[in-house]
């Protein structure tokens, strides 16, 4: 998640969070769209790099989900019991968090509909999402995966509702084509799919749970390396680096210059907490990202991956999740700047270097902004969480010294950060 220098902030890994050791074999699901060879086009709204759907199950109100490739299918406990579902106690989830919740697996025939798209005899598992709603509300993630705390939690009308998980089931059954740009999800028929773009695939590894791709990590003064990735867009960071790898390869010497961040997730708040840091850059595929925000984790890993990928990564991309054929197509976005797709590493002078292990405290690219670009969006997003621009303009006033009248002139003159 977005990392501060200002704050400690915890990072929030949805997909990761959710592995239940528990999930039996899939039921066999019966898939279909209302248009048959076109595609379906489902909206989303995306926030904090989190992508949240709007599903009916068995018939009930829209809920919110997370699109997650990195967990099952889950509806909060509280929903199952209302809609009435049977439920079948079958152990404790296996995820981040001291006080994991009881798992339950949904024994009647379910089914899942979104508009145009439904799925019926599926997995489904039901677990209280309480603490995983709670870690959605106390922060705030920019497009990078930087968090700061939020007042979500304060104002009872901007909470974020996180009433289940869309996962596996789902990505089993169809294409999925995620449109960040336009916050779309294209739905595909498996069978009639032909993919016509100029995208580049990434070869997948299909597990029970989750998806694997090979990438490739380059840290300040290293050789790169190579290393098996679970793909989670359930996840709001662009990279994290789990212990073994870490431990492995001598990745963190020092922590120095860094910033220590608590783990958020399906039992609450981890006891060990990450480090936030820089790698000079990810690769996946062909694709190459420059100083990809890193969580460097030294939780106890639930997966036998090197780390994960995540919405951070993702967004940066029009995405298509291909299951039936084991590949993931990236396609670069046509209304972002290159140089917004894949960042230009800051110059040497404005990195400090973390010890012996090789990551990097770089000059965000924010400081070389203009910031009448930056301020809009300042805006945009605290009116979004029922804020005001006065609200946005007493603030940086007060962070800069400016009055209102020179902050106006800053912005008009062009000023950067």
């Amino acid at each position: 998640m977005k990392h501060t220098g200002l704050l400690l902030t915890p990072v929030i890994v949805i997909g990761a969070l959710l592995c239940l050791i528990f999930c039996p074999p899939a039921f066999c699901a019966d898939a279909r769209s209302s248009s048959g060879k076109s595609p379906v086009a489902v909206r989303f709204e995306l926030d904090d790099n989190l992508i949240y759907v709007r599903v009916s199950v068995n018939g009930s109100r829209p809920l919110s989900f997370i699109l997650d490739t990195g967990a099952h299918s889950i509806i909060h406990a509280r929903h199952a019991r209302t809609i009435g579902l049977k439920l079948k106690l079958i152990g404790q989830a296996g995820g981040i968090g001291a006080r994991q919740p009881d798992v339950y697996l949904v024994t009647d025939n379910v089914s899942f509909s979104l508009p145009g798209v439904a799925l019926s005899h599926g997995r489904l598992l039901a677990v209280s999402l309480d603490a995983v709603e709670s870690c959605v509300n106390e922060f705030n993630v920019d497009e990078e995966g930087r968090s700061i705390a939020s007042d979500r939690s304060k104002q009872s009308g901007a909470k974020r509702e996180v009433d289940g998980i869309l996962g596996k089931e789902f990505f089993d059954q169809f294409v999925v084509e995620i449109d960040y740009a336009h916050h779309l999800l294209n739905v595909y028929e498996r069978s009639s799919y032909k993919y016509g773009g100029s995208g580049k695939d990434i070869p997948l590894e299909i597990g029970e749970q989750h998806i694997f791709a090979q990438a490739q990590i380059k840290a300040a003064g290293r050789a790169p390396l190579t290393g098996r990735f679970l793909l989670d867009t359930g996840s709001a960071q662009a990279v994290s680096l789990l212990k073994p790898f870490m431990n492995e390869h001598r990745l963190l010497a020092s922590t120095e210059g860094m910033t220590s961040v608590p783990v958020c997730g399906l039992g609450g708040h981890e006891k060990e907490k990450s480090w936030i840091g820089t790698l000079e850059a990810v690769q996946l595929g062909e694709f190459k990202i420059s100083a990809p925000v890193t969580e460097f984790r030294f939780a106890d890993p639930n997966t036998d991956a090197d780390g994960f990928i995540g919405g951070a990564v993702f967004r940066r991309f029009k995405v298509i999740f291909d299951y039936s054929r084991r590949r993931m197509i990236l396609e670069p976005r046509s209304d972002l700047r290159v140089s917004d797709t894949f960042p230009l590493k800051a110059a040497s002078n404005n990195h400090r270097t973390g010890g012996r292990g090789g990551f990097t405290m770089s000059q965000h690219k924010i400081f070389a902004m203009k910031f009448a670009r930056v301020y809009p969006m300042y805006v945009q997003k605290a009116e979004r969480k029922n804020r005001t621009k006065d609200e946005v303009d007493q603030i940086i006033c007060w962070l800069t010294g400016y009055s209102q009248k020179g902050l106006q002139q800053q912005i008009e003159k062009g000023k950067r950060f």
